[in-house]
């Protein structure tokens, strides 16, 4: 074979592997980390865009906001309405069927989006948000949130590029249809303190939070609190009308990563009762508890892996 043939045969091969290398991340975007430790990303919904989403793994299902609606021009795709919750209420949303939301080069088709109501003016620190992007949009694959960089990627789960970050300490998910709603949460096992605890991973939330049945577990004793005056504020949010209270200091681990010195919220939100938790010792984390690691969670072989802390942790710490 000649020297040419072989040139050419050589440049065939490196190209299918720099072809396979790039298949098996299909989408390669950045993410920014608000004020309240939610994490947003870029989406362009039928060519339009770059609009702002959250990142939420406890909404099975994507959704706009209705400015953004209204934007697109997007019509009610069906009769009836999407029932939906959230923290403190079951509600319903508008459907719509754009023609295509795009993550970077990777097109996501098919999916039908509820319509929220506006938020209010956000807090300072947090950047108003479009929409939010659910489960339908990202369980086909590992999705890696690489802290460093702070880069977001949507992998092939198969891939063997995947491998570097299951070496990672990790924990089982486990999937929770909820009854009359077309929601799929994700929970898994954590210690606060030294109880285990039951936690819904949710990187929609801001907050880190147990019940009253877990924080008694832990020695705090709710009729200690039963007259703490509660701004009706809060009572909204969580639609309780039970003690809240702040707890600092406190060490929780998951999967063998130790995260000390955390501040969590203790009340019966509504949350827990829609799904059954209302008796039982469990708990709500957020990418707050999580904002100085990488992940890595692969929803097909329910696992999340978690990387070391960021080496930016201690100059972006509040002091």
């Amino acid at each position: 074979m000649g020297h040419r043939n072989k040139a050419i045969l050589l440049a065939l091969a490196i190209l299918a592997v720099a072809t396979a290398v790039r298949a098996d991340t299909k989408a390669d975007l950045p993410y920014r980390i608000g004020g309240d430790g939610r994490v947003s990303t870029d989406v362009f919904v039928d060519g339009q865009g770059p609009f702002s989403f959250l990142l939420d793994t406890a909404s099975s299902r994507t959704m706009l906001f209705e400015h953004l609606r209204q934007t697109l021009g997007l019509a009610p795709s069906e009769s009836g309405m999407l029932k939906v919750y959230a923290m403190n209420n079951i509600g319903t949303a508008l459907p719509v069927k754009p023609r295509e939301l795009r993550l970077a080069d990777q097109p996501i088709t098919g999916l039908t989006l509820g319509v929220l109501p506006d938020d209010l003016k956000p807090p300072d620190g947090v950047q108003a948000a479009d929409g939010i992007l659910g489960m339908d949009a990202l369980s086909h694959y590992l999705l890696v949130m690489d802290h460093d960089a702070l880069r977001l990627k949507l992998m092939d789960p198969l891939s063997a590029d995947t491998d570097d970050y299951r070496r990672w300490p990790s924990a089982e998910l486990t999937p929770y249809r909820a009854q009359d709603m077309d929601v799929t949460l994700w929970w898994l096992r954590a210690k606060f303190g030294d109880q285990g605890v039951t936690a819904l991973l949710d990187m929609g939330s801001g907050i880190t939070m147990l019940n009253w049945n877990a924080a008694e577990k832990l020695g705090l004793r709710k009729t200690s609190f039963d007259k703490a005056p509660i701004s009706q504020n809060l009572r909204d949010a969580l639609g309780t009308m039970e003690p809240v209270v702040t707890v600092k200091g406190l060490t929780i681990t998951i999967a063998n990563r130790t995260f000390a010195a955390q501040t969590v919220i203790v009340a019966n939100a509504a949350v827990f009762r829609y799904f059954g938790l209302d008796n039982k010792a469990a708990a709500i984390i957020g990418p707050a508890l999580l904002r100085y690691n990488s992940l890595a969670i692969d929803f097909s072989r329910r696992r999340v892996y978690i990387g070391p802390t960021s080496k930016t942790a201690l100059t972006d710490a509040p002091s």
